[in-house]
């Protein structure tokens, strides 16, 4: 990757996809002064054009923690105790979490996930919540053709998500403020916050 890439938009395995990833950043970079506006007023576009592939490479690569409420639901759902889930559990913050190992053993032998319905935040959020931190997992093969897609519209709509990013400042203000805001969007996929940008864009 070249210099000129923000120190602050780091990658995973950037030699895999980097072509795309540095033809995104300059995409998005001029459309706020802000850097992480810009970041992730362009994710959402992303996020747009995601279409996941079903290849399981998440759940093998990056096992979930699941809150503790969250780790109850899948127990209810599985009609077990949570002590009786293969999840490890540990305390911080005061807080108890439960962490799957790798792969997460919710995985099944067919590629398929046991516990979707009632599956966390963190499995919903993926891979949103690493692009909105200028993480990108080169073992997703759906990240670069969502973010090739989104360049391309970047590109073209340029004007317009300026004009997109002035209406939606106080919801990129939450996202980087309110733990509360980001983890209701986290939990909801970041789909409220694309369907609005899009009703703007029209």
């Amino acid at each position: 990757m070249g210099n000129h890439l923000d120190k602050r938009f780091f990658l995973t395995n950037s030699h895999v996809m980097g072509g795309i990833l540095e033809r995104f950043y300059k995409a998005f970079r001029p459309l706020h002064r802000n850097y992480w506006y810009a970041l992730r007023i362009s994710v959402l576009v992303a996020i747009r054009f995601f279409e996941c592939e079903k290849c399981g490479n998440c759940c093998r690569y990056s096992p979930p923690v699941f809150r503790e409420d969250e780790a109850k639901r899948i127990a209810q759902y599985l009609g077990k105790e949570v002590e009786e889930l293969p999840l490890i559990r540990f305390e911080q913050f005061s807080k108890t979490y439960y962490r799957a190992k790798r792969p997460c053993p919710f995985l099944t032998d067919k590629n398929i996930c046991s516990i979707y319905e009632v599956r966390g935040t963190m499995c919903r959020a993926f891979p949103y919540e690493w692009l909105m931190y200028g993480m990108a997992p080169a073992y997703c093969p759906a990240i670069p053709k969502a973010l090739d897609k989104a360049t391309n519209y970047i590109l073209k709509h340029g004007d317009q998500i300026r004009n997109a990013i002035e209406t939606l400042e106080e919801d990129l203000i939450l996202l980087a403020k309110s733990s509360k805001f980001k983890e209701t969007m986290r939990s909801q996929e970041y789909r409220p916050l694309v369907g609005r940008l899009f009703e703007i864009l029209g």
